[in-house]
């Protein structure tokens, strides 16, 4: 069995019903429809500010957060990246970009 490369998957986008609101250190997003709340980072709202954007590759995800944080590094990066897709998607903040297109 062959296991996928998450750098080559598509991005999930952010869920309609989602809301983000700015903090002086992060957002947060509220999920209308579950009531979820969920805190980001400053790292995570860089995140979350180019899956908005369309980004359209995991690098390009890293390569967001890079721009801001130059000395980071690309291991980093990519693990904070994966590990907070896999949060988003958990609380149902995030969805499979083909689901979202109809």
């Amino acid at each position: 069995m062959t296991i996928p490369n998450p750098a080559v998957l598509p991005l999930p986008v952010p869920h309609p019903d989602v809301v983000a609101r700015a903090l002086p250190d992060g957002s947060v997003l509220f999920h209308a429809l579950s009531e979820v709340y969920f805190g980001l980072n400053e790292t995570g709202t860089v995140i979350w500010q180019a899956l908005l954007n369309g980004a359209q590759s995991e690098q390009s995800l890293v390569d967001a957060v890079r721009a801001q944080w130059p000395n980071a590094t690309v291991c980093e990066v990519t693990c904070h990246v994966r590990e907070l897709l896999a949060d988003l998607s958990v609380e149902g903040l995030v969805v499979d970009s083909a689901i979202a297109q109809g």
